[in-house]
């Protein structure tokens, strides 16, 4: 698997890979700045997981493919999202989300 870095300022990831015998190729992006920003440095820390919020997908300038978009946070914030008090947890991430849209990332 091959992994190349994109932008400087942001934590986008580009994944290039074979599943299944077939070329697949994705971005991860790393939301934890964001998440540390947004909660008053409540989440964004320890360890990561890949959220279960699938459906995002950015254009790869190279192929001009629209290729998906797995959306790295802190297992804290996944947590606390399906825990008893989601409220405050589905803020900052659903206010993470409209900064990575305003960058480019598309809900499909």
């Amino acid at each position: 698997m091959e992994e190349e870095e994109i932008y400087d300022d942001i934590r986008l990831t580009k994944r290039k890979t074979i599943t299944n015998g077939e070329k697949y190729n994705f971005y991860i992006y790393d939301m934890l700045a964001l998440e540390k920003e947004f909660s008053n440095k409540v989440f964004g820390k320890g360890d990561t997981v890949i959220s279960k919020v699938k459906n995002y997908k950015l254009l790869d300038d190279e192929t001009g493919e629209m290729l998906d978009v797995k959306l790295k946070c802190s297992k804290k914030i996944d947590d606390a999202m399906d825990g008893f008090t989601p409220e405050e947890s589905k803020k900052v991430f659903k206010k993470c989300l409209k900064v990575l849209e305003d960058r480019g990332l598309v809900k499909v």
